[in-house]
């Protein structure tokens, strides 16, 4: 069994150098190409259930449950809070895309982002029973579910990935568009044609009732007798989870995220334990902007 390692470093590593502009440095694009509407919410499947199951435990419960249930919910990473006045958050995500998920009740949902401010989307990077890696736009302020699915494929690795670490990453923003409407637009970088292409844009009051924004890596987990650790942590033997380069946009600016205006949750020592994962690795290679962890 290995241990638990959190690793503090001053240096951002590689990723910083790759990361996308952020939104005064790059013009507007076209649209990201995906499934919405029913096709979307047919196509996220019961992941979508399971999602929308666990942000309403969690806001039931702070912190997550990490009991020794048979199903287990928890996650690990920063949370932007409402008092930085932050109305906007843009990171780069990583993505595996031949991870497949063996158990009907298992999902991971990492790394997954929601800035403050109310907002009414969250980007999944979404890994439910054996289906292809998809990002999804959840719709926090009208449907309460998966408004656009895109399948992370050939197509999506070469129009929205860049190697960070070693790994294939996209990099995602999503900004306060209207104060008055409460209006959130959340696009991703095209490295083709340098621009941000259009994912979801939603108005509306948020009906997720957190205050908090957050970009972690989360889990739904069913423990597996035989192994002694849940079934996820067979499944992604040997995948990266990381998010890097995080910045809130607060006063008009782009500032990195850090102990302050974004603290680690639920704990700054996470343990293998509580995510039923004895071969987890958890990384925070620069306080608050890049984390990672593996399996």
């Amino acid at each position: 069994m290995r241990k638990l390692s959190v690793v503090l470093c001053s240096i951002g590593l590689a990723a910083a150098a790759v990361a996308a502009p952020t939104a005064s440095a790059a013009p507007r694009g076209g649209e990201v190409p995906g499934l919405v509407g029913a096709q979307a919410r047919a196509a996220a499947g019961p992941a979508a259930d399971k999602f929308l199951e666990l942000r309403r435990k969690r806001t039931a419960e702070r912190p997550p449950a990490t009991s020794a249930a048979a199903q287990k919910h928890t996650f690990w990473g920063p949370e932007p809070q409402l008092n930085s006045g932050a109305d906007g958050l843009v990171v780069t995500q990583s993505v595996t895309p031949s991870l497949r998920l063996s158990n009907t009740s298992d999902v991971v949902y990492a790394p997954t982002m929601k800035p403050t401010g109310h907002s009414c989307v969250e980007v999944v990077t979404a890994y439910g029973l054996g289906q292809a890696a998809q990002v999804w736009a959840w719709d926090w302020c009208r449907s309460v579910s998966p408004a656009k699915v895109v399948t992370i494929n050939s197509s999506f690795l070469a129009n929205y990935t860049t190697t960070v670490d070693g790994h294939p990453a996209y990099t995602v923003q999503e900004v306060r568009t209207n104060a008055s409407a409460n209006t959130w637009t959340a696009s991703l970088y095209n490295v083709k044609t340098k621009a941000w292409d259009a994912l979801f844009t939603q108005s509306g009051s948020d009906q997720s009732t957190l205050d908090e924004g957050w970009d972690i890596f989360e889990i739904y987990a069913t423990h597996n007798n035989a192994t002694g650790n849940a079934y996820y942590c067979s499944d992604a033997r040997g995948a990266v989870f990381q998010s890097s380069s995080i910045k809130l946009r607060v006063g008009g600016q782009w500032v990195d995220a850090t102990a302050t205006n974004s603290p680690l949750k639920p704990t700054t020592n996470p343990r293998p334990s509580d995510y039923d994962c004895s071969t987890l690795k958890f990384e925070l290679l620069s306080p608050n902007t890049n984390w990672r962890v593996t399996v």
